[in-house]
């Protein structure tokens, strides 16, 4: 029925073009590191690895690269980090 109301042509490019992922345009941006986040924020490198490993409150959201636990490679999202510092304002 849809192949008559569209024409057979026509629904396939449609299906085709649902089924392909969309175009990625823009180059994500890069990952902070401990020393990016430090120097932003003002404060040491063990502060922001104890903030972002939960061993501190608040929590401050990041990416671990490597083993679970232990030694690993912590990176940051930037908008994170701008969350972090806009939750820790005080009214």
């Amino acid at each position: 029925m849809a192949e008559r109301v569209l024409g057979g042509d026509t629904l396939r490019s449609l299906i085709v073009e649902l089924l392909e992922p969309p175009p990625f345009f823009a180059k994500p941006k890069r990952l902070l590191d401990v020393s990016d986040v430090a120097e932003w924020l003002g404060v040491s490198k063990g502060w922001i690895r104890d903030h972002a490993s939960g061993r501190r409150q608040p929590r401050l959201f990041a990416i671990k690269l490597g083993p679970a636990k232990g030694k690993g490679l912590w990176k940051f999202r930037e908008e994170d980090v701008h969350q972090f510092i806009q939750d820790q304002r005080r009214r």
